[in-house]
């Protein structure tokens, strides 16, 4: 037992090494940006061509290639990879340009930006939608992806287990594990489940967004996400990996709940279709038969009667 035991633990830590290279990690985040490019332009055309299967899928893959980045980020992390090289560097900078007023605003930024600030602030909005559209639904929406990054968040802090900066580098106090970032996580599913809603209508309504609402939606979104990133190093309390990973992981979650969604819609909208197409679909007449005419039994003709000749 101990043989094929020791070739199993050889082979893991042969292949965790190599992944905390650098070229893993750059070929790793270049290949997981490009598909995730390409999948955005090939849901567009199967959404144009209706094809149910391949939204799913495109859908699915960019899910993938978001979590191969978060597991080759967390890898680096554990073992201290070659992508944790500016952590140190990054806390450094930030360390020396505090300041008292920066520091007040990253204060509230990050308290607002905290768990129990998003979830807070979540559970408003979610009251809000859902009193607006008279719907659970688009409630759901909005607090699914932050259950579920709050849930994810919680057991990856305890299964990587990394330490925090050095306590003399804090300006609060923080006691639970560093990686990944919980603030960066819900603020990010938070501004995630936002733009859900206002990405994806309910089947039932013909509204519809401009271009210019969603754009300006989706840079508010960022903005707030960088904010709590830049707080959580102003700060002192983490990384620059763990907020990294923290609105990776938010983003994933946010991209899990949008599946769901759009499964449900293709499912519900394919129903309806059908119910659709059966409710006019015209019967075929029937045809009566004609019936078959009934021909009366010949009559016999009467006897002839003989003659009598006069001869």
């Amino acid at each position: 037992m101990a043989g094929p035991r020791g070739v199993v633990e050889t082979l893991i830590t042969e292949i965790t090494t190599e992944i905390t290279t650098q070229e893993i990690a750059l070929w790793t985040i270049a290949v997981a940006t490009t598909v995730i490019l390409f999948s955005i332009f090939a849901q567009r055309r199967a959404r144009a061509e209706l094809d149910a299967a391949a939204i799913l899928g495109w859908a699915c893959v960019r899910i993938a290639a978001l979590i191969a980045v978060f597991v080759v980020l967390a890898i680096h992390v554990a073992r201290s990879g070659w992508l944790t090289g500016a952590d140190t560097a990054t806390l450094d900078w930030f360390l020396a340009h505090r300041s008292a007023v920066w520091t007040t605003l990253a204060v509230a930024v990050t308290t607002v930006g905290g768990p129990a600030g998003v979830a807070l602030v979540a559970t408003v909005i979610a009251a809000a939608v859902g009193w607006q559209r008279r719907a659970i639904g688009p409630a759901l929406l909005v607090l699914s992806p932050v259950a579920l990054a709050a849930a994810a968040s919680t057991l990856i802090k305890l299964a990587v287990g990394r330490d925090r900066p050095p306590v003399s580098a804090h300006l609060m106090t923080e006691t639970d594990f560093s990686f990944p970032s919980g603030h960066v996580t819900a603020t990010t599913a938070l501004v995630g489940a936002v733009l859900l809603v206002i990405w994806i209508e309910p089947a039932h309504s013909t509204r519809t967004r401009s271009t210019g609402l969603r754009i300006a939606a989706l840079c508010a979104g960022v903005v707030a996400v960088v904010a709590v990133m830049v707080t959580r190093l102003y700060l002192g309390v983490h990384w620059l990996t763990d907020v990294c990973a923290g609105a990776l992981l938010g983003t994933t979650a946010v991209l899990a709940t949008a599946l769901v969604v759009t499964a449900v819609r293709l499912r519900s909208d394919r129903e309806r279709a059908d119910a659709a197409s059966v409710g006019h679909t015209t019967p075929a007449p029937q045809v009566e038969p004609h019936p078959t005419p009934v021909t009366p039994p010949a009559t016999p003709a009467p006897p002839r009667r003989p003659t009598l000749s006069n001869s």
